[in-house]
């Protein structure tokens, strides 16, 4: 969550500063924008982690649950062919 704070207040700061100085402000007034804009690009990139660290948990627990169920299901399989030999399925 750092990193995606941090990182995310860097790019705000630097992308607003830049864009602030070349459309002629200040560099006072500059420096109060990407200020500002920092911890409000900082804060947005923390809910965009958070929401992605979020779909990407819960992304591989289905896979787990997908994959035990594909072992239980194998293992069903084993059991009645075990149990009727003679019938195999086309």
């Amino acid at each position: 969550m750092k990193y995606a704070t941090i990182l995310g207040g860097l790019v705000g700061f630097c992308a607003v500063f830049a864009i602030a100085l070349l459309v002629g402000k200040s560099p006072v007034m500059s420096l109060v924008q990407a200020s500002v804009a920092s911890l409000a690009v900082g804060m947005l990139f923390r809910w965009v982690s958070l929401i992605w660290i979020r779909n990407v948990k819960q992304m591989l627990m289905e896979k787990q649950q997908a994959a035990v169920a594909a072992m239980a299901e194998a293992e069903e399989r084993k059991r009645q062919e075990a149990k009727d030999p003679a019938v195999k399925p086309v």
